[in-house]
């Protein structure tokens, strides 16, 4: 998924010169891809732009990573920031590949994802390496359910987009004020937001 439509369709056409019975969709807006996460399982890559409006390709991957089965993900940026290196790092993103790499360099970022390991740019590492390694561990349900609380969502509306239980989501709100120690909703968000996680 990226929101520009030269990158999208370059890559597009890079990965199918290279994969030519690869089936490929591309979108330029979250919501489409939300709206069709019944259908994701069947995915075994998400590319995701890391800048988009309204909801960035981290935010969008704590909403919909949790319904994919095995999929992996490559998250793509035109530069990476400490804030985003410490949420790719929260969330285990399996890669993360500069905009401004090379054509062969993003392609063998696809392969090394797609056969199970990792590919993370040098612009990523250097800024990796000055971050100091988060003792917090989240799952990517609590994390999309800090997104959707951030976003106002009520429990009710967390529970139908999440497609869990009203009592799965409580569950998991009592788990993040533990391991956020804080008491409400408006702390958790504050504290979320301190440590890079929102």
């Amino acid at each position: 998924m990226d929101d520009h439509q030269l990158f999208a369709d370059a890559l597009t056409l890079t990965i199918k010169n290279s994969y030519a019975d690869a089936i490929i969709d591309t979108c330029h807006q979250p919501g489409w891809l939300l709206n069709k996460r019944p259908l994701l399982r069947g995915y075994d890559l998400v590319i995701l732009d890391q800048a988009m409006p309204h909801l960035d390709g981290l935010s969008l991957w704590h909403l919909i990573g949790g319904g994919m089965a095995d999929a992996r993900v490559l998250v793509c940026s035109g530069s990476a920031t400490e804030v985003t290196v410490r949420r790719a790092l929260q969330l285990k993103v399996n890669g993360f590949v500069d905009k401004s790499e090379p054509v062969d360099r993003i392609l063998f970022a696809i392969r090394e994802v797609m056969a199970g390991r990792s590919y993370f740019s040098e612009s990523f590492l250097l800024m990796s390496g000055s971050t100091p390694e988060e003792a917090l561990t989240l799952t990517r349900q609590q994390l999309a359910i800090l997104v959707m609380m951030q976003e106002g969502h009520s429990n009710k509306e967390i529970a139908r987009q999440l497609f869990v239980s009203l009592n799965t989501v409580k569950t998991h709100l009592r788990l993040l004020y533990e391991k956020l120690e804080v008491v409400n909703r408006t702390a958790c968000i504050a504290k979320a937001r301190n440590l890079g996680l929102l």
